[in-house]
């Protein structure tokens, strides 16, 4: 409807005569009553007159509406409503806000969106999720696996589900892109000639026969020595012991290095892999799955130990038949096979191709330069004139354990002459659809939000389509047992209605998880009216003690509250067609001040307080001043800084490379990835992002760096810890435990594994959770409120009360 003018919605839906019948209705009633023709009266009705009334005016207004398909849509609905309404299903008080608006003649865009919220609850069935056009897929990585979290069963299955839908084989020039028309190419021509191989009865002669790995494994030192020696790059095997550098026990059956990598240390880590590669002694078309699982797994551990990787090269050999393959982040892509037998040349341009190539034909960071003073890349800010060194860090400060995603990692640095860090560099790969972060950042500031990360300059490196240029791909290859974890869209009555009649839905009452309201409960459509803070005052310190009860477990609370319903999935379909081959994601860099340190490098239980107070103000400033939401909140996108003035936020958020401004359309993109342990139970169901999702997701992650970094000694999580519970399973199942955990008495027990030095805040977090997840019809709710500020000011406002009392309770340390 908001297309629509009002004299337009007034001729599409001539509700008018219909409306003013009611009012003489309602006038006649008062006055047969005795009461005065005031919307007041409401009040005096007995139940069978205002069931009456209601009843009136419903089926006043079916009867004027047009029997066209899309307000044919609503006259279905409004007949199932009034059928509720006479046989007792619906709260007769709901209706009380739509017939005041009826008798004080608000306008017809107004009076069709009540009845909207207040008949679609009613008609759609509670399990169904609305198709809402303005969000993107999610889908979750193998991020969240760490340390010795990373076997076999914990890991295969998400790195199946990252790769899914991503996975193309036999792609047409592939073995042209890579080992052809190269600067190396006549020094391989010369191992050949060298090698000079044998074809005997269609046989390699020299070839191992059968190829078991021990055999392949001899014959293939020896050969290396013969012909590979002084190259670029040197062959080694780890199947013997896992490869260093890694909490994950992985074994590459055969992976290269640069020559130079082991002569100081002597032994190769993940950092040194140049090019993976894995050993069969023959091909079971059966076993493909789970050997990509496994080969995926090696690609993840060189992605982990080198985050700016580009892209990188790997191989199967099969017996005599080799496959060769490239990660990148838009997923694996294998070229066609070929038997060694009938072509031991290309087997020899391959192996020795991969030992010649440069550090940019193996898929390395070439952005980032090496010299005497460290690792630098050349950058040119938004106000400098030329471009100037910027020092990195030596490790970065928040990296992505994963191959399909943004792969974003971030590193401190600074001038060349400087003495303290003075920016965040940060790389990673955004859909080719998505606005660029750095646009998102200069709207921030022109909109005086607070507490978001600053530009100083950013610009796009290359793109995955042009890594890909000139291959053919084929269809992608998709596997049942991941799609488990993946939501369907679901078209539900409401779409439908409002798509029918053009109305821009702004119910007054909804619960997102849409749950049938039972006899004799009661929802109000009035949005209750609270004071609204001027947002660029989100630094100061606010009241909020009138909002936040000491007790506030009482079913009922919420129905005061008005609420806004996300109607939309959130979650990939694999299923879904796409028209383009795959997903095109581009490399930028982007500098951001001022720098900080993770959120979990918090130096006392205070300094961390005081960073996530200052982190909830800064969502606050977002959402309302710069009408964008995150949608990624992470132990990786939060700072802490070491601000020297009054007012400067110490608790900073960045990275908003999935940030989405309000009202704005789909960005196009096939998904955006995210951090399982940190979704909220409504984006894990395949609810629509709203504000209320980047809180909750904020929430888990306070517990998480309690608990897992705030143990001395150890930034593991126990294994009894029941914050595993938060990224193992299936989205339904983790959404299902979530819930559960959030429940007053199971939320003790999360509690309880705080350390000791946290257990002044552990009041703190119970707050927190009373805000976040009140009981509404004797269950959880998780919906978002039309008023942001309920949200945000009880949890600022639980955040000053808990800083006050670390101070109290440690005027000299701290804490």
């Amino acid at each position: 409807m908001a297309s629509l003018t009002e004299s337009e919605i007034v001729e599409k839906y001539p509700i008018g005569g219909g409306l003013d019948a009611f009012r003489d209705s309602f006038n006649s009633t008062c006055e047969k009553l005795g009461h005065p023709v005031s919307p007041n009266s409401l009040q005096k009705f007995s139940s069978q007159d205002l069931k009456d009334i209601t009843v009136d005016l419903f089926a006043t207004v079916t009867r004027y509406l047009p029997s066209s398909s899309g307000p044919g849509v609503l006259r279905d609905s409004l007949y199932q409503f009034i059928s509720l309404v006479v046989t007792n299903r619906v709260d007769l008080n709901s209706a009380v806000p739509l017939i005041k608006q009826v008798v004080e003649h608000a306008s017809v865009r107004d009076i069709l969106n009540t009845v909207i919220a207040l008949v679609a609850p009613q008609v759609i069935p509670p399990t169904a999720f609305n198709k809402f056009l303005h969000d993107t897929p999610l889908k979750s990585t193998s991020s969240s696996q760490q340390g010795s979290e990373q076997t076999h069963d914990e890991i295969d299955p998400r790195i199946l589900q990252e790769i899914n839908g991503c996975i193309y084989k036999d792609t047409k020039g592939f073995y042209e892109k890579y080992f052809e028309g190269k600067s190396w190419l006549p020094a391989v021509e010369e191992i050949i000639l060298s090698v000079n191989p044998r074809v005997v009865d269609g046989r390699w002669a020299e070839y191992p026969s059968p190829p078991s790995q021990e055999a392949f494994l001899g014959w293939f030192w020896t050969f290396q020595a013969r012909f590979l020696q002084g190259r670029s790059g040197t062959y080694h095997t780890s199947h013997s012991a896992p490869l260093d550098g890694s909490d994950a026990k992985r074994q590459p059956d055969l992976f290269l290095t640069s020559s130079q990598a082991t002569k100081g240390e002597g032994k190769p880590n993940w950092t040194n892999v140049r090019v993976i590669g894995e050993l069969k002694q023959s091909e079971n078309p059966k076993e493909f799955k789970k050997e990509l699982i496994r080969f995926s797994g090696l690609a993840r551990e060189v992605f982990a130990s080198q985050p700016t990787r580009r892209y990188l090269h790997g191989f199967f050999i099969r017996g005599s038949i080799v496959e060769p393959w490239v990660f990148d982040r838009s997923g694996p892509y294998g070229g066609e096979k070929f038997d060694i037998h009938k072509d031991p040349n290309r087997f020899i341009r391959v192996m020795a191709g991969y030992t010649l190539m440069s550090d940019e034909e193996l898929g390395l960071n070439t952005y980032i330069e090496a010299g005497k003073d460290g690792k630098y890349i050349m950058f040119r800010g938004e106000d400098e004139r030329k471009e100037e060194k910027l020092y990195l860090e030596k490790e970065p400060i928040a990296f992505q354990r994963a191959i399909v995603c943004r792969g974003t990692t971030c590193y401190r640095a600074k001038r060349q002459n400087s003495k303290r860090w003075e920016f965040v560099v940060k790389f990673s790969w955004r859909s080719d659809k998505r606005r660029a972060e750095g646009e998102l950042l200069k709207l921030a500031k022109e909109r005086e939000v607070w507490g978001v990360a600053h530009l100083f300059g950013h610009k796009d490196l290359e793109s995955i389509a042009d890594l890909r240029e000139g291959m053919d791909f084929g269809e992608p290859r998709t596997y049942r047992s991941a799609t488990e974890t993946s939501f369907s869209e679901s078209q539900s009555g409401t779409s439908g209605l409002l798509s029918g009649l053009e109305i821009s839905q702004q119910p007054r009452w909804s619960s997102s998880r849409q749950r049938r309201k039972r006899h004799g409960e009661t929802s109000s459509i009035q949005p209750i009216q609270t004071k609204r803070l001027r947002s660029e005052n989100s630094q100061r310190r606010l009241d909020v003690t009138s909002l936040v009860k000491k007790q506030d477990d009482s079913p009922g609370e919420v129905n005061r509250h008005s609420v806004e319903q996300p109607n939309a999935t959130s979650l990939v379909d694999l299923t879904s067609p796409n028209s383009e081959a795959f997903e095109n994601r581009i490399l930028s860099c982007l500098v951001i001040f001022p720098p900080g340190r993770p959120i979990r490098e918090f130096e006392s239980v205070k300094d961390f307080l005081t960073a996530c107070c200052d982190i909830v103000r800064a969502l606050r400033s977002l959402y309302l001043d710069g009408k964008v939401l995150h949608r990624d909140i992470s132990e990786n996108n939060l700072i802490i800084t070491d601000a020297e003035t009054e007012g400067e936020p110490r608790g900073v958020v960045i990275d908003l490379d999935l940030g989405k401004e309000l009202d704005c359309g789909p960005s196009g993109a096939r998904h955006r990835t995210g951090t399982m342990e940190f979704m909220a139970i409504e984006v894990l169901e395949g609810t629509a992002h709203t504000y209320r999702h980047d809180l909750e997701s904020f929430f888990y992650v306070f517990l998480w760096v309690i608990i897992r970094y705030g143990h001395e000694g150890t930034t593991s999580l126990p294994r009894t810890s029941r914050l595993r519970d938060w990224y193992q399973g299936t989205y339904s199942q983790i959404a299902a435990m979530k819930g559960g955990q959030m429940d007053r008495k199971r939320f003790r027990r999360i509690v309880e594994e705080f350390p000791s030095k946290f257990h002044c805040v552990k009041e703190l977090a119970e707050e927190l959770r009373r805000a976040l997840f009140p009981i509404h019809e004797e269950s959880l709710f998780t919906g978002t409120y039309r008023d942001p500020e309920l949200l945000y000011i009880p949890m600022i406002g639980a955040f000053e009360r808990a800083i006050d009392r670390c101070v109290e309770d440690h005027p000299n340390n701290e804490n």
